[in-house]
């Protein structure tokens, strides 16, 4: 299980070393570029609500809909996995982007993130992200962040 160590310092987030790269769904490349279009103009072809309740936003286990973030700069500068969130809401890309930073500054001290990792976010709250390796595009390992809790 790996552990965050305590707080990480705001020189450690905004480390430039790392950035973070976005697709949003709005761009036609992106998985669920379509359904997001019937969505917003309507139509015969608009997906119901009810079914669009019934699947997960957050899960990582392949682009659906949303956005896909992934770090650029870890496996230069830290000879470790970059990481990588799918089908995050583009309502939570702010945060979602300090997330991977943050993780980011961990690695880039040192730290090492495996496959079946957990890490605890915070001090007060159950925050927890778990890490699974998978295949990123180009077939480049990636380190997958799940939110847990």
């Amino acid at each position: 299980m790996a552990a965050a160590g305590g707080r990480v310092s705001r020189e450690k987030i905004d480390d430039p070393r790392v950035q973070v790269a976005v697709q949003t769904p709005n761009d036609p490349d992106a998985p669920g570029h379509g359904e997001l279009q019937a969505i917003g103009e309507g139509g015969d072809d608009r997906p119901a609500v009810a079914d669009l309740a019934r699947r997960a936003w957050l899960t990582q286990d392949g682009q659906a809909r949303g956005a896909r973030l992934a770090t650029v700069g870890l496996e230069m500068y830290a000879a470790h996995p970059e990481l990588e969130m799918q089908n995050v809401p583009t309502m939570f890309l702010e945060g979602a982007v300090r997330l991977l930073k943050e993780i980011a500054g961990y690695a880039l001290a040192g730290g090492r993130l495996t496959d079946g990792d957990v890490m605890q976010m915070r001090d007060s709250l159950p925050c927890l992200v778990g890490f699974a390796e998978a295949e990123g595009p180009g077939g480049h390992s990636v380190m997958r962040v799940m939110l847990l809790a």
